[in-house]
């Protein structure tokens, strides 16, 4: 059993790499729907604004916590690192530059012309934003975390992270998290709630999501 000065293990940090590739997933698919004509069926528009809204909304929730949680603690055990909190101040300019780009899809998509092109060029700008941040962060911010933060301070961090999320954010979260993850890393995600949710997803959640049309 592991005490509370025991550090992380790859184990513990596979959740935000499985975060990871939920992002890089859907901003491929809003580069593909952005790259299509614009169509006027009512469907097509709600399908890629129901995608849309969850990929922004879990961006945006993950920066959060980070911001608020990780970063911050993070500071305090690295002060006498000088390069090493500069990696954290990367990843806070880098969350700086995505939301207002986020921003800019938004405003886009609210567009209802046919015209697709201002949409494609900002859908590009937050792509590549997110990619180079994601790498960056993977490369440099993460191995530092692992190094730095205890199993149960990161447990501390998700418990206290998820508080005052309403019931209708977390039916919702967890089966666009999992989406189309293979057997082993479904498992890992799913860990990380309690038994009773992971039932509620398998018999509500998961076949609610998957009935409705996202992206295209």
């Amino acid at each position: 059993m592991r005490d509370k000065t025991s550090l992380m293990t790859d184990e513990d940090l596979e959740l935000m790499y499985i975060l990871h590739d939920a992002f890089r997933r859907d901003v491929e698919r809003l580069a593909r729907a952005a790259a299509r004509p614009g169509s006027g069926d009512p469907e097509s528009r709600a399908a890629l604004r129901r995608g849309w809204r969850g990929f922004s909304r879990e961006l945006h929730l993950h920066h959060r916590i980070e911001d608020t949680f990780i970063w911050p603690l993070m500071r305090g055990k690295l002060a006498a690192h000088p390069d090493d909190v500069a990696v954290l101040d990367d990843m806070e300019s880098e969350h700086g530059t995505i939301d207002p780009a986020l921003a800019a899809v938004e405003d886009a998509l609210s567009d209802e012309g046919d015209d697709r092109t201002v949409l494609a060029d900002r859908v590009d700008d937050l792509a590549r934003l997110l990619r180079t941040h994601l790498a960056h962060e993977e490369r440099d911010a993460l191995p530092l975390v692992r190094r730095t933060v205890t199993a149960h301070e990161w447990s501390v961090m998700n418990r206290d992270s998820m508080r005052g999320l309403d019931y209708r954010w977390i039916t919702e979260l967890v089966p666009w998290l999992v989406e189309g993850l293979d057997e082993p890393r479904r498992d890992v995600a799913l860990r990380a709630i309690p038994a009773p949710m992971r039932l509620l997803n398998r018999y509500r959640w998961q076949p609610r999501y998957d009935r409705q049309r996202r992206w295209d």
